[in-house]
């Protein structure tokens, strides 16, 4: 699958706005693509058209889900969000930089307040974000170059390392190609064996349960990030534990119980069928490299592609 190659700025904080800058964390960040076209250009597997202004475009990191810095007034384990959000600033050259007191996930200042990278994007996602590899400075092609994205030049990627580095969850979407999917499942699977990061503290997963008796506690743990941002309105709707977990799921096969493609089987399926909840325990029964995870669908009457 080609890839489109996009120079620009990655933005961390507005000069003029400070407290209203972006929120980077562990696999979003800001863009301002020198070529705005492009982004207007690119597949919509969801149907979303890019959410893209003149201060920019926030650009989801392909295969990676990090730990949740912020999420409907809520956070995972902390030590392991900041830690990625840090790590992704420092690959992509910020230095030096300070989150306000009173707002953490704003920049308050740093080194740089943009600098410049490029993306290799094919696609936008249903929230309107650009989906891509990230890299720090300026690539040797043209702006616009259709790219075939092989595993060396993955591996530079500011995605890869993270995921190296044990700073990310695998999350595999159907847009990623299967070769690289599969190359990126190793890199995964490898850092889990080699313990670093957030894989010593993981939990809900399929080497054991996680015991979630409320909010608080969740927001203490290391989970697959996919499955907390389930958790968190599901336990927003008052239910005493997680029993009622796998049906709250059923009644919304788009927004819950994602449909996705199970790898070892050869079976398609849904988000509810790798979690199992009981009382307060619940977990992952397949690792999340060991399934394709289907994007949004396109609302009726909407075109996928412009």
């Amino acid at each position: 699958m080609s890839y489109t190659l996009l120079r620009g700025t990655f933005v961390i904080r507005y000069p003029d706005l400070p407290r209203q800058g972006p929120e980077p964390d562990g696999d979003t960040v800001k863009f301002k693509p020198d070529s705005p076209a492009l982004v207007e250009g690119l597949p919509r597997p969801s149907g979303a058209p890019p959410k893209i202004n003149g201060r920019g475009i926030s650009v989801r990191l392909e295969a990676i889900d990090a730990l949740e810095t912020h999420f409907n007034e809520t956070h995972q384990e902390l030590a392991g969000a900041n830690a990625g959000r840090d790590r992704l600033l420092e690959l992509l050259g910020f230095t030096n930089v300070v989150f306000f007191e009173d707002q953490p996930n704003k920049v308050q200042s740093a080194d740089q307040d943009s600098i410049r990278g490029h993306v290799l994007s094919n696609g936008i996602d249903a929230n309107g974000r650009l989906i891509g590899f990230v890299y720090p400075g300026e690539p040797a092609e043209p702006d616009g170059t259709p790219v075939f994205l092989d595993d060396a030049r993955v591996d530079q990627s500011a995605n890869a390392v993270l995921l190296t580095e044990g700073h990310a969850y695998p999350a595999f979407y159907a847009t990623l190609p299967a070769t690289l999917r599969t190359h990126l499942a190793d890199v995964s699977r490898t850092a889990r064996a080699a313990k670093v990061g957030l894989w010593p503290r993981s939990k809900a997963d399929p080497n054991g349960k996680a015991t979630v008796p409320d909010l608080a506690t969740l927001q203490q743990l290391v989970m697959w990030p996919k499955l907390f941002r389930r958790l968190v309105p599901f336990l927003a709707t008052g239910a005493p534990d997680l029993s009622g977990f796998d049906a709250w799921l059923r009644q919304d096969p788009v927004h819950r119980d994602d449909p996705i493609f199970l790898l070892d089987r050869g079976e398609h399926g849904n988000l509810h069928d790798v979690i199992e909840a009981v009382g307060h325990d619940i977990q992952l029964t397949v690792w999340p490299e060991d399934f394709i995870i289907s994007p949004d669908p396109a609302p009726a009457g909407v075109t996928r592609n412009p």
